[in-house]
């Protein structure tokens, strides 16, 4: 990544064109940036405030000062306040951490100024596509994400599988006969259990009893953007090509019928009901409670899992279930990119702390405490990967309520993303993705609440083409 671009000093200028031209006149210096630099982002989903310890570690070392505001807790509040401000043309933001679907409306709508420069080859290519619009890089990739497959290995093992499925279709048939096979045993050791206590079986125990029932799979199906990306990745999964322009074209139709049809085959198989309901923080709930055998999330997710898990119980994930046909595996890439608003008034500022924040060492903090990073060093073998230049956590000191790792651990689960990040592949690049994204999540929630169920490929598909090129 090139340094940041800075004014020379009238004088060198001057000299400079003497020895070309002969002569000038000097004029006065260009005034210094003044002003703390104004961060705008959501909030720090990670629970350890690396972000936030890594703008101080910057504020320390440059003697700048950084302004964060905070936005609405959801995605929607979110883009709906950077875009009515950055419109006003005087929004006080002069850095913007935005979700990487809204790269292309941001740049169209002309609230983030174009970075001027390419991307140095460390990161992730995958990423890199997500900072891309018209042939331009408006941004930076600060975090990324991959869905990942999330499983009770414990669970697993007991029923003879010790490897989790390599696709959709062998995870269905593995949840719906482990699962089964668990609540019998469940509902007969409780019944026992109660047998011994009071001589003879207590009414209802078989059917309910301590032990939750378990479902095969818990996934995030509300109406919301978390729907959205399961579509898209059920349609990969069935020969869908995320670099495809229209949905109503060759094999997309026949992929995206496949995929929403699969979705709600689970739902009514494997899934409870609930899921329709569910977004990540739920969905999270109950396969913590042992309510789930498998469940789609991010990573961030993973700390939150560990630490709710009873002694005893083992988890682990995987990359997502793969294509029947050629085995990929392929997530939708999530994540954030760093831009520069457009009425900045602290551009300089603004583009040294982006650089600070998505530097090699930077990413490595974040990969240790609980983001997935967007450059590749960062996922190098311990000794050979950068160094996370940041003080001892908390925790390392023994503080209380410290939910960071030790300085150069790497989260256990770091292999597994890293190849999940390579294989990821962006939401559909369009400044109208939101529309899209809508389009989908109403008929696609329509669709999964329907009794016995119509086909919506051909509406959907047709929906989805006008919402993406701006005629929805």
């Amino acid at each position: 990544m090139s340094a940041p671009r800075t004014a020379l000093p009238a004088a060198l200028v001057c000299l400079t064109l003497a020895v070309a031209v002969g002569g000038c006149t000097a004029g006065p210096p260009p005034a210094p940036e003044k002003g703390a630099i104004v961060l705008a982002t959501g909030s720090d989903l990670s629970s350890s405030g690396v972000r936030r310890d890594l703008i101080r570690d910057w504020e320390r070392r440059t003697g700048r000062a950084v302004r964060i505001v905070t936005l609405p807790d959801t995605a929607d509040g979110q883009r709906s306040q950077l875009l009515a401000a950055g419109q006003s043309g005087n929004s006080g933001y002069d850095v913007l951490n935005i979700d990487v679907a809204w790269t292309a409306e941001f740049a169209e709508a002309g609230v983030i100024r174009p970075w001027g420069t390419a991307l140095d080859g460390d990161f992730l290519g995958s990423v890199v596509k997500t900072a891309e619009h018209g042939g331009r890089i408006w941004g930076v990739p600060f975090n990324t994400d991959a869905g990942l497959l999330y499983y009770r290995k414990d669970i697993l093992h007991d029923y003879g599988y010790d490897q989790p499925p390599s696709n959709w279709g062998e995870l269905k048939n593995m949840a719906a006969q482990v699962a089964a096979a668990y609540n019998r045993k469940a509902a007969k050791d409780s019944t026992s259990a109660e047998a011994g206590k009071d001589g003879k079986a207590a009414e209802g125990t078989a059917s309910g009893g301590a032990v939750p029932k378990m479902y095969g799979m818990v996934a995030q199906l509300r109406p919301y953007e978390g729907l959205t990306v399961n579509t898209l990745e059920a349609a990969w999964a069935n020969g869908g090509d995320p670099e495809a322009t229209s949905f109503t074209k060759g094999e997309q139709v026949g992929a995206l019928q496949q995929g929403v049809a699969d979705i709600k085959d689970r739902l009514d198989s494997i899934m409870p009901h609930e899921a329709t309901a569910m977004d990540e923080t739920e969905s999270r709930r109950w396969f913590a409670d042992g309510r789930a055998l498998f469940m789609r999330n991010w990573p961030v997710e993973y700390a939150s899992v560990a630490g709710k898990l009873k002694a005893g119980v083992q988890f682990d994930v995987a990359e997502l279930p793969g294509r029947p046909t050629d085995g990929k595996r392929m997530s939708v890439l999530g994540g954030q990119n760093l831009a520069i608003s457009a009425d900045s008034a602290r551009p300089d500022g603004a583009r040294a702390l982006i650089e600070a924040l998505t530097g090699p060492a930077a990413e490595r903090c974040l990969l240790e405490w609980g983001f997935a990073a967007t450059r590749d060093s960062a996922y190098r073998e311990a000794g050979k990967a950068p160094v996370c230049p940041l003080a001892p956590a908390a925790a390392d000191r023994g503080e209380p309520g410290a939910t960071r790792p030790p300085a150069d651990r790497e989260p256990p689960y770091t292999r597994t993303l890293y190849a999940a990040l390579r294989a990821a592949e962006p939401r559909p690049r369009s400044a109208h993705y939101q529309t899209f994204s809508k389009v989908v999540q109403v008929r696609v929630s329509e669709y999964l609440g329907s009794r016995g169920g119509t086909a919506i490929a051909d509406a959907l598909a047709r929906e989805a083409d006008e919402a993406l090129s701006g005629r929805g």
